[in-house]
């Protein structure tokens, strides 16, 4: 079997989350098996044709403005309809299926196609609809978010099997469009493990007594709660003193300049530094070495920092929400109702050991069941019974 993933980010170009999971979703089919071809977006100047891990990439050039999945379409339609004529299945990503899937459908192509929800326009304007929110948020989501949400209402009932990468977004979608939940298949986002088996002989150990590493990744935008973090760590420095702890923060993004100015305004240049963006490895490496994660998120669907960080055997602290009480489960040291509670949480977390050991032994085990093979499966499932 021969299927295309049509995404409009792929590695070595990652936008989000979405990029990671084509990459982790094709690397997993391939070892299993299956033909992949993955046609996405690039900021080059012209199309390419590689191989990369077994795999075929056909990227065509996006433009540098939103919406990125719209002018992806539009740009290389014909070339993207020629490379879908070779496939048995394509397994699209939610706005990234249109125009293309609607073309297809008009014209009798009879090839079946499969669309990944990652998240519903709505919660995402929701989040970002606070004075906290910088220029770069609105200019991002209002302008287009008509256009998304007629995307997601259209999609549901032109292709051959909707998912949700969640429980709690596919039960948001089904809210905000009206539509039944039978339309839904629930298949979560997936981690290679293989990856994370290098740290897995130095995660869960004691930090042998020195000063404790707090770790944050992600962009730096106010759906990514990161203004409520920076706020928290301000009250427990007052409490606790700033040499007490450090935050390391990795990513950029429109908050960066306004945050740094916080923490130079009150005094944690000892408590907090920016460590802007850096490989994968570091990345990896300085979460791996760090005792808890701090993930202040206001909003996703199924994070894949939050599932790499439990497989290092992390205690991840989160707000009480639908995404994080799904990934994590009902961990009440974990969950915390408002920025008061993150902060106790988090003082009791830097407190004991002993339970952040046990917490992340716990997490360990819980985020096995987020292997990319077993999605991988899943979606192989859904691909074997549409092209019968």
């Amino acid at each position: 079997m021969r299927v295309a993933i049509l995404t409009v980010e792929f590695p070595p170009t990652i936008l989000g989350g979405t990029g990671t999971f084509v990459h982790n979703l094709a690397t997993a089919l391939t070892k299993q098996g299956t033909e992949v071809l993955v046609i996405t977006g690039s900021p080059d100047r012209y199309a390419t044709r590689r191989i990369a891990s077994g795999m075929e990439v056909v990227s065509f050039p996006r433009e540098p403005f939103p919406p990125r999945h719209l002018w992806f379409q539009l740009r290389s339609m014909n070339s993207i309809m020629k490379e879908i004529s070779t496939c048995d299945v394509v397994h699209a990503q939610d706005c990234v299926s249109l125009p293309t899937l609607k073309l297809c459908k008009r014209m009798g192509i009879r090839i079946p196609w499969v669309v990944s929800f990652h998240t519903n326009p709505l919660s995402e304007l929701r989040a970002i609809a606070h004075r906290g929110a910088s220029l770069v948020d609105y200019e991002s989501y209002i302008p287009g978010f008509p256009f998304w949400d007629l995307t997601d209402r259209m999609i549901p009932k032109a292709a051959d099997q909707s998912v949700a990468v969640s429980s709690s977004l596919r039960d948001e979608l089904c809210r905000t469009y009206r539509i039944g939940r039978n339309v839904f298949k629930v298949i979560h986002n997936g981690i290679n493990l293989s990856e994370f088996e290098k740290f897995d002989k130095k995660n869960r150990k004691s930090n042998g007594g020195r000063k404790i590493r707090l770790f944050y990744g992600g962009r730096l935008y106010y759906r990514k709660g990161i203004s409520h973090l920076v706020r928290i760590i301000s009250s427990i420095a007052r409490d606790m003193g700033e040499d007490a702890f450090e935050l390391q923060i990795f990513g950029r993004g429109p908050l960066e300049n306004s945050l740094k100015h916080y923490v130079a305004q009150h005094g944690l240049g000892r408590a907090v530094s920016f460590r802007g963006h850096v490989s994968r490895e570091a990345f990896l490496e300085s979460m791996n070495d760090c005792d808890i994660v701090c993930f202040p998120s206001l909003y996703e669907a199924c994070p894949l920092l939050m599932m790499e960080a439990m497989v290092m055997g992390k205690p991840v602290l989160a707000f009480d929400r639908p995404f994080s009480n799904e990934i994590l489960g009902d961990e009440p040291k974990l969950l915390a109702s408002d920025e008061r509670d993150y902060a106790s949480k988090l003082v009791s977390l830097m407190k004991s050991e002993d339970v952040r050991l046990e917490l992340g032994r716990h997490l360990h085990s819980v985020a096995k069941r987020f292997d990319s093979a077993t999605t991988a499966s899943s979606y192989s499932e859904i691909y074997m019974r549409l092209f019968r």
